[in-house]
């Protein structure tokens, strides 16, 4: 840990504290003050979560969370869940491979995968649904009412796989005001868009919402050098039907389908190929690169949910969340990117998921009671193809033109919780959270295969491998409430990973057993506090010991060169600080801004590759987020408004196992701009940019059998939207 960071770690949490010391004095100094204002134009809204399973004031939890409601994605144009690190504090979101499979951490927390069967480091629930794996991340974001983004371990209310946090998508629900919008866009590349929601009353005690939102794009910024096409297209469509049925005041039901195909190119790689020079022609050109066939995936998802909430009483709430989501994926790339067959990949998954979650929650003066029991069961099945008959020969396979690697891993999962909150004198409330999990993986069906003309054998029995664990995590925490819109709260928590079997290609069986559950622990002390009707500050500083890392990358050796692959690579330590302010100044104008600063350690090492000292991957020491909007009356009918967004990052590591230089990224900044022009209120046009510098950046770097790969971000790209609304 260098001097200059625990300079600025110490000076942040000497401020962090020195607001807790004065929280109290400058709460009842602002509370008159406030109490007037608070209906004025410029003071800030309320934001109600249910990041503790429950309405609350967002100002009111004693967890480090970022919001993000419908209106501030759409401010900062954000289109999938990729996007939102550019507008969160120490959040990376990325896609590992290629664009269909989706990595996140947060605060230096999370798993570089590209197999499916693996569950992600932060939890992914959307409207309360837990989605098992990565593979099933890349879709995009439409009628959403807001984004929660928890950050820590989440060992109760959440449970299983919530060593970095949690991420809740929740849609726009179905109420009884009747409400249309819609919205068309065109921009670069010949991309359109098409959004729209209706929603309303059927009948006196029924509602509906379905909402639709379809993407599509004729080329892209890419050129593949072989075939002399553009490539970039995106044919993605998505759909949501929601129905409520409140046939009383103390019962309701909601069912919630929805269903979505992406039918879009798959990125090309920048490759840097050691057996061949045929690219070194476009060396200097990141944007070209080449294919012996235009690259596809076609992902379909589809998936049911059904809620009940009962009122068994005025303080007692049953409620009920059932769901079952398919998914398959198949992605087909040319991962050696030349029109040679190096490495021309095939990726086949399957996945079906079922769970069941049933919560008591009590609601009494001075006490707060959840529990409750979960279950899950799912399936994911895979057949991947590596077609490599131009690299085979080399490494001494003649006659061999394809390898793969095919397996079924069988997952159950059980969990019982309770979270408590004891409101135990007027200002203090005591918090503390436990949940029991077991967890069975069946591994089987695993082997490589081994291919020629279409035939196809296995180099070894197909292997079978049983995993159970089961783990008691938790939290204890203490709220302090200064004043009414003023809350300390400090926190130890606990959560777990559970280990699993790597999903990747292997020519040694004893690669395929399991590797064992990570543990994360973490102590947290953060501040949310209105020091002003139209100023909000949060902070939090956090000390993580992190226990059994499961680290992805080039880890085990094998007749291809190295192989990716997951293994418990020791422990390490996580330290930093974090903070997000809005402020609205004055009428029409809004300011947003965030800084998260994390230093990342390997403390003990026990495999080779991976030194002690070593940063995590994916965590950037610095990140810096903004936003401002500024909107104006043009008429009595008219309002214009300007955005300019921005995000920087400094310098990213994305694979520490045998710390390549190539692997290492460094800072940049991406801004964007949007103007626009609303009309009585129902009508709204504007132009937008993206990437306004045209910056150059790498997304993701990876060593193949061929030499190293790179995928490269957006480059600037801009167009107009036009909205209605009702």
């Amino acid at each position: 840990m260098t001097m200059r960071y625990i300079r600025t770690t110490s000076s942040l949490a000497i401020a962090i504290g020195s607001l807790v010391c004065a929280a109290p004095a400058f709460a009842q100094e602002t509370t008159a003050e406030q109490a007037e204002a608070e209906a004025s134009d410029n003071s800030l809204g309320e934001i109600v979560v249910t990041a503790q399973r429950r309405e609350q004031r967002a100002d009111d939890v004693g967890v480090t969370i970022n919001v993000l409601t419908g209106s501030d994605l759409k401010a900062a144009g954000t289109q999938s869940i990729v996007d939102l690190a550019a507008i969160t504090p120490n959040v990376q979101i990325k896609n590992v491979l290629a664009n269909s499979i989706v990595n996140v951490s947060i605060r230096g927390i999370g798993l570089n995968d590209y197999a499916a069967n693996n569950n992600p480091a932060a939890g992914m629930y959307v409207d309360n649904v837990y989605l098992v794996s990565p593979a099933m991340l890349s879709f995009g974001l439409f009628d959403v009412d807001r984004v929660e983004i928890l950050k820590g371990p989440q060992g109760d209310l959440y449970g299983r796989n919530t060593t970095a946090g949690a991420v809740n998508i929740i849609s726009r629900k179905p109420s009884y005001t009747t409400d249309v919008q819609i919205e068309a866009g065109y921009g670069s590349y010949d991309r359109w868009h098409l959004d729209g929601a209706v929603g309303g009353a059927l009948t006196s005690t029924l509602t509906a919402r379905f909402a639709l939102q379809t993407i599509q794009q004729e080329s892209g910024p890419q050129t593949n050098y072989v075939t002399g096409n553009r490539i970039g297209k995106v044919d993605r469509t998505n759909g949501r039907l929601q129905l409520q049925w409140e046939p009383s005041d103390s019962f309701d039901l909601l069912l919630n389908a929805h269903k979505g195909y992406d039918h879009s190119d798959v990125t090309l790689y920048k490759a840097d190929n050691v057996l061949t020079t045929e690219e070194d022609v476009f060396a200097s050109q990141p944007r070209v690169s080449g294919a012996g066939i235009d690259p596809y995936m076609e992902l379909e998802s589809s998936g049911l949910s059904l809620t009940a909430n009962w009122s068994i009483s005025p303080q007692v709430t049953l409620t009920s969340i059932s769901a079952y989501e398919h998914f398959t994926r198949l992605h087909v790339e040319d991962t050696d990117g030349t029109s040679l067959s190096y490495l021309d990949a095939t990726y086949d998954n399957k996945i079906d998921q079922y769970s069941q979650e049933l919560r008591l929650a009590y609601d009494g003066e001075g006490l707060d009671l959840i529990g409750g029991a979960f279950y899950s069961h799912d399936t994911v099945t895979t057949h991947d193809l590596f077609f490599a008959p131009d690299l085979l020969p080399l490494l001494g396979l003649a006659g061999l033109d394809t390898i793969g690697n095919t397996y079924r891993q069988r997952t159950d999962a059980y969990a019982a919780f309770m979270h408590a909150e004891w409101t135990f004198a007027p200002k203090l409330t005591l918090i503390g959270g436990l949940r029991y999990t077991e967890e069975k993986k069946i591994f089987d069906q695993a082997t490589t295969l081994l291919c020629t003309a279409g035939a196809c054998s296995n180099l070894f029995a197909p292997v079978r491998n049983d995993y159970s664990t089961s783990n008691v995590s938790g939290k204890i925490g203490l709220n302090y409430q200064a004043g009414d819109r003023t809350l300390v709260y400090a926190s130890v928590s606990r959560g777990f990973k559970s280990g699993g079997f790597q999903g990747q290609l292997t020519f040694d069986p004893t690669v395929l057993q399991p590797f064992g559950d990570e543990k994360l622990t973490a102590y947290e002390l953060g501040i949310k506090t209105r020091l002003f009707p139209n100023f909000q500050l949060n902070a939090a500083v956090f000390d993580y010991e992190y226990r059994n890392a499961q680290i992805y990358g080039p880890l085990f050796d094998s007749p291809l060169g190295v192989l990716y692959g997951i293994a418990n690579v020791g422990n390490a330590r996580v330290m930093g600080v974090e903070a997000d302010v809005r402020w609205r100044p004055t009428d029409g104008l809004d300011v947003r801004f965030g800084a998260g600063i994390i230093d990342t350690e390997v403390t003990k090492s026990v495999v080779a590759g991976v030194t002690k000292g070593s940063v995590l991957p994916n965590s950037p020491r610095l990140t810096l987020n903004g936003l401002v909007k500024y909107e104006w009356s043009v008429s009595d009918r008219a309002v214009a408004d300007i955005t300019v967004s921005g995000n920087y990052q400094s310098g990213v590591r994305f694979d520490i196992v045998r710390s390549p230089a190539e692997a290492v990224e460094g800072g940049y900044f991406l801004g964007n701009a949007e103007i626009g022009l609303s009309f009585d209120e129902q009508w709204r046009a504007s132009i937008w940019v993206k990437n306004i510098f045209d910056r150059l950046y790498r997304t993701q770097a990876l060593n193949t059998s061929i030499g190293w790969t790179s995928q490269y971000g957006p480059p600037r790209t801009a167009g107009f939207n036009i909205a209605y609304s009702f």
